[in-house]
């Protein structure tokens, strides 16, 4: 079970909190949970749980930011839940991806892509508020590299992320089920692999 601990910065590069992460294989699929605190917008503590199946398909999520909490599970052609105590549905589908602020949603999208550059709808959960909204995304595969962490070297697979509607786009890498460097929003600063996890290069 991978184990380790991401500062969370804002997008350019400046810390602003801590991701503290475990995730781990099993005959059904995959689990991601970690507890999070960040200063943005307000200091604040987060809770992230996401479960995928055997083809890393999301199948359940569930996000308390404190303020706000969702859970959301995959039926057929919708998602369905609450948000706030409320009953929540969105349209979902083979071809739609989940996002949220944490590497683990970055994690299970590479993975169905394999080696595909696409694009595609996201159901993304906002920031804090968890409110679904519908946006578009690419993924473009980069090839792989060895890439330097605070927490060791790792082999990994190099991609660029775009969220269209606003441009923005940086580069991630991926080594196994573990995001190891994600430019100007995570940075691994430290990592035991388990026996299931990524381990560094010698």
């Amino acid at each position: 079970m991978p184990i380790g601990r991401y500062s969370v910065m804002d997008g350019d590069g400046n810390a602003v909190g801590t991701e503290d992460f475990r995730s781990a294989p099993g005959p059904a699929g995959w689990r991601y949970f970690s507890d999070i605190q960040t200063i943005v917008p307000e200091p604040h503590h987060e809770v992230v749980d996401l479960v995928a199946d055997s083809g890393w398909r999301p199948v359940r999520t569930r996000i308390n930011t404190g303020s706000h909490e969702i859970l959301l599970m995959a039926e057929s052609e919708r998602l369905t839940g609450y948000r706030d105590g409320l009953a929540l549905e969105v349209a979902w589908g083979p071809d739609v991806e989940l996002d949220y602020a944490s590497p683990a949603y970055n994690v299970v999208t590479a993975h169905r892509l394999g080696s595909r550059t696409a694009e595609f709808d996201v159901v993304f959960l906002q920031p804090v508020t968890c409110q679904p909204v519908m946006e578009r995304q690419r993924y473009e595969h980069l090839g792989e590299e060895d890439v330097a962490t605070p927490a060791g070297r790792f082999a990994s697979v190099r991609w660029r992320y775009t969220a269209i509607p606003s441009g923005w786009s940086r580069e991630l890498w991926i080594a196994g089920d573990v995001v190891v460097r994600y430019d100007g929003l995570y940075e691994l600063e430290s990592y035991d692999p388990g026996a299931s996890g990524p381990p560094p290069l010698a």
